[in-house]
């Protein structure tokens, strides 16, 4: 079954915006300049993006990115930590554990935009997902919707399953009573069709009590 892209709610908590002149002192690149200085990014997005107004904007060089900002935190315990990438506008985990960072460095965006747009899907998701009863058409809706418009955000970042977001949609799958049938992660079923739409080719769920 096709479940096509929807109109999404992103009435969401306002934002606010970086210093502009510390980003160009930076040298940051334009793209990323406009975004962070306009829009801007969350306060805190649950958790799961929180800004530290006294790192913002530090910089530093690290492994496989080079020249860096910090953006914010993963509120995990596990010191997982966003970045711009000053020589591309890419948006980079640093990837860490209880109390310290380690060195191990993934891209999760392809740009501040990417991220602003996933970030505004993984909100909406949340501040809508507990007025939904787990296990109603409604729920599901959400679930499907909220992972169509964040793979359609930044699709390259969800060709691989390990990436950050990958995870975070499939955990939001997880919320689902429902088991679908097959082994592939509802991310890895949205796709663009010939008239360019997004969707996803939902294989339908498996029977309860079934063999």
């Amino acid at each position: 079954m096709r479940i096509q892209a929807e109109p999404f709610d992103y009435s969401v908590p306002t934002w606010s915006p970086y210093d502009a002149g510390r980003l160009a002192g930076l040298g940051a690149p334009a793209a990323a300049v406009a975004a962070l200085t306009g829009r801007g990014l969350p306060e805190n997005a649950d958790e799961h993006f929180v800004r530290v107004p006294e790192r913002e904007l530090e910089q530093a060089v690290l492994p496989e990115c080079g020249d860096a900002a910090f953006l914010g935190h993963a509120w995990d315990g596990f010191n997982n930590t966003y970045w711009l990438c000053l020589t591309d506008s890419s948006v980079w985990m640093r990837y860490g554990q209880y109390q310290e960072p380690l060195d191990h460095m993934k891209r999760i965006n392809s740009s501040v935009e990417a991220l602003q747009s996933i970030l505004a899907v993984y909100l909406a998701f949340e501040f809508n997902g507990s007025d939904r009863i787990v296990g109603t058409g409604e729920h599901e809706a959400l679930i499907n919707q909220s992972v169509i418009h964040a793979v359609a955000a930044d699709p390259t970042m969800f060709e691989d399953d390990e990436n950050w977001w990958s995870q975070t949609f499939q955990e939001i799958e997880f919320s689902s009573a429902k088991i679908l049938i097959g082994e592939r992660a509802r991310f890895e079923l949205v796709n663009r069709d010939e008239g360019g739409r997004w969707g996803l080719d939902h294989p339908g769920y498996e029977v309860e009590g079934g063999d």
